[in-house]
């Protein structure tokens, strides 16, 4: 009897650290596919509708909107995987080149923010939601202030 209660007290263990290391994996699994530039992987593990309309939002609140043309070019341009991989590799790098660390903060059980250590507001954040039990999406981001 004390070797089944053993035996669901590990696996129990095991699932509790499983899920709390899972944004974390997925986080690397982002870096990694924004490192070695595979922009199909890149696209898959984001939700583009949903990021696109939070880095609208937050450009016309911030008013470097301008006209509809020139937002939708910039949306182009960030909201995609050549555009994430470069907010993710300036988070991973920092303008002093050196290489930093992610910091996670759970806002929910279904949602995590990923910030680089000690940046403030000079790198983006990255938020990820989850999907499934161990599953992952890029959702949402902050822009770093100097973009």
């Amino acid at each position: 009897m004390k070797r089944k209660h053993t035996v669901a007290a590990i696996f129990t263990v095991a699932a509790v650290g499983l899920t709390y290391v899972s944004p974390y994996i997925a986080m690397y699994r982002i870096s990694m596919a924004a490192r070695s530039v595979r922009t199909a992987s890149l696209a898959q593990q984001a939700d583009l509708p949903a990021l696109r309309a939070s880095v609208a939002r937050q450009l016309r609140a911030a008013g470097d909107a301008g006209s509809e043309d020139e937002l939708g070019q910039m949306l182009d341009a960030i909201v995609s995987p050549p555009g994430l991989t470069l907010l993710i590799m300036h988070g991973k790098e920092g303008m002093d080149g050196s290489r930093h660390d992610f910091r996670l903060s759970y806002r929910s059980w279904n949602e995590v923010v990923l910030r680089r250590a000690g940046a403030g507001d000079a790198a983006a954040s990255f938020v990820l939601r989850r999907r499934g039990m161990l599953e992952w999406q890029l959702a949402d981001l902050g822009l770093p202030a100097d973009l």
